[in-house]
């Protein structure tokens, strides 16, 4: 049995999204899982260690205040509340801010660090921001602490006649600096 569930998942408050989860999960050992694990092990050995969740079509979201900052959509997701990591796959990350624009990220798999609030994305990483901006990487890092996009890998970044490459980035969100680092080199593109 396959099933398909949306979690509005709220960063703030951490209680709200612990027990949105823990819900999402029993939710998933009662419907989906049950007859299975009926089968392999008592019911009180169940309430003890949840079994991942697995999810589709799977809505993370983040407030900061009243407004939202982050929304992260999933195509699947599987959620070990044991480990507290949530594993995603089609993931894409939102940051919004009504002044100066989205910046978007996406890749085919994600993992979410469901105490820290971060996120890690790899398997081929494109982001996009204001006036035309694409930048691409093989994983990064979202550091909600500080709120910035790292990469420690190469990076390639496109402006609208400019490319540029580096060995690694941080995009810092509060004041939208990028500042690439390691050995950067930068082309012209005729127009």
């Amino acid at each position: 049995m396959e099933l398909r569930a949306v979690c509005f998942l709220l960063v703030y408050p951490r209680r709200a999204r612990a027990g949105c989860l823990a819900a999402l999960a029993a939710a998933c050992v009662s419907a989906a899982c049950s007859s299975e694990l009926d089968a392999l092990a008592p019911r009180r050995e169940i309430a003890k260690g949840l079994p991942p969740a697995e999810l589709q079509g799977v809505i993370f979201e983040g407030y900061r205040g009243e407004q939202r900052e982050l929304k992260v959509t999933a195509d699947a997701a599987t959620i070990d509340m044991i480990g507290r990591i949530a594993d995603l796959a089609g993931v894409t990350l939102r940051f919004s801010e009504d002044s100066r624009g989205q910046i978007e990220v996406a890749a085919p798999t994600g993992e979410l660090e469901l105490d820290r609030d971060d996120f890690v994305l790899s398997g081929g990483v494109v982001g996009s921001a204001q006036a035309g901006e694409r930048f691409t990487t093989d994983s990064v890092t979202y550091v909600a602490k500080t709120r910035e996009l790292v990469s420690k890998s190469p990076v390639r970044l496109e402006r609208t006649n400019l490319e540029l490459r580096a060995d690694g980035m941080t995009l810092g969100l509060e004041e939208r600096r990028l500042r690439l680092v390691g050995k950067v080199e930068a082309r012209v593109v005729p127009r």
